[in-house]
């Protein structure tokens, strides 16, 4: 064997040693239930996930939500948020606070229409063993021609997975 083969065995050989691994990002997802006391006023059932990685400091939450409207009338939200967690973490409770996009849709007998909301949000995450109850209010107000407010309160449960 050439000095060059071996070179080449040994850098390879060198790239298959395990190396410090990296941390992984974590992903919990669940269900969420609340209510509206803006102008909307309606129970909601909904979905919320949390996706964080320790490279970042923020945590990225997609959720959606279908509200329990009068008969002819639909409405559901569907958003993107950003969640920061401040404070001292402690084995109790997290608090966090957040902001982001949503896009609202309202189907009733006079018209639908499909308008985009800011999102601003404070919470607090329980760590438990295998689940992560939270609790949150948020305050929405949607850009639409006939503008409107929703200030929801809601809880739910997150699972890692």
């Amino acid at each position: 064997m050439n000095v060059l083969s071996r070179l080449f065995v040994v850098l390879l050989l060198a790239l298959c040693l395990p190396l410090e691994a990296e941390a992984q990002a974590q992903f919990a997802v669940g269900p969420r239930l609340g209510i509206d006391a803006g102008d909307i006023e309606e129970v909601f059932i909904g979905a919320d996930a949390r996706i964080s990685s320790p490279a970042l400091p923020v945590t990225v939450n997609p959720t959606f939500d279908f509200y329990f409207t009068p008969e002819n009338t639909t409405f559901w939200g569907l958003s993107a948020n950003v969640l920061y967690p401040f404070g001292a973490s402690n084995q109790r409770f997290t608090p966090y606070s957040g902001a982001g996009l949503g896009l609202y849709r309202l189907d009733a007998s006079g018209g639908d229409t499909t308008d985009l909301g800011l999102n601003l949000l404070f919470g607090l995450e329980f760590p438990l063993r295998s689940v992560r109850p939270f609790v949150e209010a948020q305050f929405t107000p949607v850009f639409a021609d006939d503008s409107y407010n929703l200030f929801t309160v809601k809880g739910g449960l997150l699972f890692s997975l």
